[in-house]
């Protein structure tokens, strides 16, 4: 999760059906006059070193390269049914059609540079054979082959190719712009998003205005994309942006200079004392614009605050660093978290600073089957710390933490580098947070969860414990787990009304707190 892990589950569908398109025009080519023509361009080695040394050294568990390689390569035979890979404990074969087409000495198992370099070797060979190959582009070829390798490792290991890595490291990291968003309507382009304090917003641009040119050129001979892209740019630099009212009626001319832009993941609204605080996805901005999105509440609440909602339902995760700031923000002591792995900087233990932002205030969190890794880390801190009531469905069990590579090509190889542990010593890993008031289970209706919270029939602190404690390595007791309470699809106010109730109810909020801290107590 070094990142959110954002999802992970359809980068291999698409580029599939493609590449067999590709292998149907290739069967039938002649080897011979294949070799007569020059190869597209060549597949860069220092892309498989760079991407194979992290494997070798970081990886969660201890990788054999040989057969990672191997794996690599024969994840061609997706763009060519006719390629085919053998290896021996000397030798790594390769053949076309059943006939030889080279032999590389195989270097020692741990060699990491050595099997790049024969990964390197044997795609430009096979290439002088094969069409689908000698058409594909080099992007084409390292998706391919580490895909191949990835799914030796886990789910969450992935490689992302440079133009949505790009987009990717865009989302959690922040890039050069002016800080709006804008989506096509009718032929012309609307602001749809404004973010806080980027230069847009402090220049007056409004959600809805049309941008009409971009440093003189009208938009209406651009698609989306390119709009989007030349309002991007390095940090520094000016562009100039045209807007209009939606009718047209007016325009003007604003120069912006770019700078640093962090999308805004955080929604905030305020209801009768209650403040819901909504997180999207956690990227290098979300503690900061938690906290400012807190005092703006409590300023607007001031002595009629009641409590406070942490809605983390949807959430994917992302950033572990800001997973610990936002849980910090609440836990006054404590530990947070913990991680662990096979590389020495992968143990870590995370712990709160002496400050709450609600000052005591009571606080809920809202968890669903889609909340995952980060979203993950904050409702376990708190529920385990008994600072908040969770409240909800198991969350997804994404327990591991995963370390971001950029390699020479501009692509990114996420690796699992260690596992994720709750304050109270349970593993994150697909065991997930037990919410202390389960709403996803035979309940549609929130006065019903309600009143069986007073009848003191919610919540089995000392089964719950037990449970937890044997999953990592009994089936048995991480389906039962599991089962306690399963996410499912349900009416969508359900947990914000369970929630709103806890929080009306001092003595309530009070008894369902309890469940929590029984549950840390008894494990």
């Amino acid at each position: 999760m070094g990142t959110s892990d954002e999802k992970l589950r359809s980068r291999r569908g698409i580029p599939g059906l493609l590449l067999s398109v590709l292998l149907i025009a290739g069967c039938t080519a002649d080897p011979t006059s294949l070799a007569a023509q020059p190869p597209g361009p060549q597949v860069g080695e220092q892309v498989f070193a760079v991407g194979y040394g992290r494997i070798a050294e970081i990886y969660l568990n201890p990788v054999d390269m040989g057969q990672i390689t191997t794996d690599g390569l024969r994840g061609l035979t997706r763009m060519d049914q006719s390629i085919s890979v053998d290896r021996s404990a000397s030798m790594v074969r390769l053949t076309s059609n059943g006939h030889p087409i080279g032999e590389f000495t195989a270097p020692p198992a741990n060699d990491a540079g050595g099997w790049a370099a024969v990964t390197a070797q044997a795609i430009e060979r096979a290439r002088l054979s094969s069409t689908p190959l000698r058409q594909a582009s080099p992007e084409d070829i390292y998706q391919t082959v580490f895909d191949a390798i990835m799914a030796d490792l886990d789910a969450y290991s992935r490689y992302t190719s440079a133009k949505r890595a790009g987009n990717e490291r865009a989302q959690r990291e922040g890039y050069g712009g002016i800080g709006i968003g804008v989506d096509e309507r009718d032929g012309k382009f609307f602001i749809t998003e404004l973010v806080g304090h980027a230069p847009a917003a402090r220049a007056g641009l409004k959600t809805g205005e049309a941008v009409i040119a971009i440093d003189g050129d009208l938009t209406s001979y651009m698609p989306l994309q390119e709009v989007r892209d030349r309002l991007r740019g390095p940090t520094g630099t000016l562009v100039l942006v045209t807007v209009a009212t939606e009718n047209g009626a007016q325009s003007r001319r604003v120069a912006l200079r770019r700078e640093r832009v962090i999308p805004n993941t955080v929604a905030m609204s305020i209801d009768n004392g209650i403040a819901v605080l909504s997180i999207e996805r956690f990227n290098a901005a979300t503690s900061l614009n938690l906290r400012e999105a807190i005092d703006v509440a409590r300023t607007q609440m001031g002595k009629k605050a009641i409590g406070f909602v942490l809605d983390l339902r949807g959430n994917p995760g992302g950033l572990l660093d800001q997973a610990v700031a936002v849980a910090d923000l609440f836990i006054p002591q404590g530990q947070i978290i913990s991680t662990a792995g096979r590389h020495p900087d992968s143990i870590q233990r995370f712990e709160a600073t002496l400050d709450d932002q609600l000052d005591g205030l009571p606080l809920i969190v809202l968890v669903d089957g889609r909340s995952a890794s980060a979203s993950e880390i904050v409702a376990a801190a708190l529920q385990d710390s008994g600072r908040a009531v969770v409240v909800g469905a198991s969350s997804f069990g994404k327990g591991s933490v995963q370390t971001v590579t950029r390699l020479p090509n501009d692509g990114e190889l996420f690796l699992t580098w260690s596992r994720i542990y709750a304050p109270s010593g349970y593993t994150l890993h697909r065991q997930g947070v037990t919410p202390t008031i389960c709403t996803s289970k035979d309940l549609s209706d929130p006065d019903a969860v309600i009143s069986q919270l007073r009848a003191g029939q919610l919540g089995m602190p000392g089964t719950l414990a037990s449970w937890r404690a044997a999953a990592p390595d009994d089936e048995s007791a991480l389906n039962q787990l599991r089962a306690s309470c399963p996410w499912k699809i349900h009416e969508a106010n359900l947990d914000l009304r369970v929630a709103r109730q806890l929080l009306a109810d001092k003595g309530l909020y009070q008894r369902a707190l309890q469940l929590s801290t029984t549950l840390l107590a008894e494990r």
